[in-house]
C-alpha cells in the first residue's frame, strides 16, 4: 500500500510543479495588468477633476438645475436633449438645433439667455446675407468724414483703421462683450456658400481676424463665456466643414404627457384641460397632413380655446378654432372628418 500512496503523491507533486510553472508567469502578468489599470484609472480621475473644474468655469449647472431654470422660462426640453445640451455647453461647443418648424429651435437660446441672465444677440440668416453685415466691416462714412474734417495745426490725424471705426456687427459684439453672451444664428441653412465659409473660424475658435487693421492683422477673441447656437430647417445640406464644428440637438415633437405640461404652463390652463387638448393635437399629428400642428400652434390654439370656449372641448369650439392648428385646405377637410369620428368616441370624456 505504501508504493501506490507514494506514487500518487509523487504524481501530485509533479503535477503541482507543472501547474506552478504554467500559472506563475501568468499570475505575474495579470498582476502587472491590474497595477497598470489602477495607475490608468488614477490618472483618469486626475484628468476628470481638471476637466470638471474647467467645465464648471464655463457652465456650472447640473442637468437638474438646467431643466428647472429652463422650465422657469417656459421652455421644456426632454431628458435626453437636456443631458446633451449640458455636455455641449460645458465644452464650449457651438450647438446646432434641428427640427420641424415650430418645434422650439429659436426659443431655446432665448430661454437659456434669460435663465442665465446673459446677453442675447441674434443673426437672422438669408441667402443674400454678406459676411460684412455680421462679421468684420468698417464704417466707411465715418472714415470719409473724419479724413476730410479740417484740423488745427499740430493735431494728429485719426487712425481710420482702428477699433473705433469698426461697425459693431453681431459677431464682433459677441467677442467684445465683457459678460456671458448667447448668440443665435437663425436658419443657418439659408446662407450662401461664401458667408457659410466665413463662419468657420468663428465657430471653431470663437475669434475673428481683421486683416486691414492698422499695424497689421489683428485677431479678436472672446472676452467672456460665449455660447453659440445655430438653427436649421435643413433646406439644404450644410458643408462637412460646417458640420464638424457643431454638435447637433435634434428636437422632436413631445410626447402627449410632455405636451400637456407645456400647454398647461404656456397657456396657463388647468392640467386636465391641457391634457384633453394635448390628446387631440397628438391625434391630429397621426393623420397624413401636409403640415402637422407644431408646439407653437398648439399653444396658440389652447389660448384661443380659453377665449372661445366655456371650459369644454365641444365640437363647435373645435371646428371654430381649427385654423390655429391646420394650415392647408386639403388638410382641414381631412382633419374635420377625423375629428368628427374622434369626437364621437371621446365626447363623454371631453364633455
Amino acid at each position: 500500500m505504501l508504493l501506490p500512496t507514494t506514487y500518487t503523491w509523487g504524481l501530485a507533486a509533479i503535477g503541482g510543479l507543472g501547474l506552478a510553472v504554467w500559472v506563475g508567469p501568468r499570475l505575474k502578468g495579470f498582476a502587472r495588468l491590474v497595477a497598470r489599470e489602477r495607475r490608468t484609472h488614477a490618472a483618469f480621475l486626475t484628468v476628470k477633476a481638471r476637466a470638471k473644474e474647467m467645465g464648471d468655469d464655463i457652465f456650472p449647472w447640473s442637468v437638474e438645475e438646467l431643466e428647472a431654470r429652463l422650465k422657469e422660462q417656459g421652455y421644456f426640453l426632454d431628458p435626453g436633449n437636456l443631458r446633451k445640451l449640458r455636455a455641449y455647453l460645458r465644452q464650449g461647443k457651438p450647438v446646432g438645433l434641428r427640427g420641424e418648424p415650430g418645434i422650439g429651435k429659436s426659443e431655446l437660446p432665448e430661454a437659456l439667455a434669460r435663465a442665465m441672465g446673459a446677453r442675447f444677440l441674434d443673426v437672422a440668416c438669408h441667402s443674400q446675407l454678406e459676411s460684412s453685415e455680421v462679421g468684420v466691416s468698417w464704417n466707411a462714412f465715418r472714415q470719409i468724414v473724419d479724413a476730410q474734417t479740417p484740423r488745427a495745426a499740430g493735431d494728429e490725424k485719426p487712425d481710420l483703421y482702428s477699433m473705433e471705426y469698426l461697425n459693431h456687427t453681431p459677431l464682433l459684439e459677441s467677442l467684445l462683450s465683457d459678460e456671458p453672451t448667447i448668440i443665435r444664428i437663425d436658419e443657418v441653412d439659408k446662407l450662401n456658400e461664401q458667408t457659410t465659409n466665413f463662419f468657420l473660424r468663428y465657430l471653431d475658435k470663437k475669434e475673428l481676424v481683421i486683416h486691414d487693421f492698422s499695424g497689421g492683422p489683428r485677431t479678436i477673441k472672446s472676452q467672456a463665456p460665449l455660447f453659440i447656437f445655430l438653427t436649421s430647417n435643413e433646406y439644404h445640406e450644410l458643408d462637412p466643414a460646417f458640420h464638424r464644428r457643431i454638435a447637433w440637438l435634434d428636437l422632436t415633437f413631445p410626447t402627449q404627457d410632455h405636451l400637456t405640461e407645456i400647454l398647461a404652463h404656456s397657456a396657463a390652463v388647468p392640467v386636465d384641460f391641457a391634457a384633453r387638448a394635448a390628446r387631440l393635437v397628438c391625434h391630429l399629428r397621426t393623420l397624413h397632413l401636409k403640415k402637422k400642428p407644431s408646439i407653437g400652434e398648439a399653444v396658440e390654439w389652447v389660448k384661443s380655446l380659453v377665449d372661445e370656449s366655456d371650459g369644454y372641448l365641444s365640437s363647435g369650439v373645435i371646428d371654430l378654432t381649427l385654423g390655429f392648428l391646420i394650415k392647408h385646405a386639403d388638410d382641414e377637410e381631412l382633419a374635420r372628418e377625423a375629428l368628427r369620428r374622434w369626437y364621437d368616441v371621446h365626447s363623454k370624456v371631453a364633455d
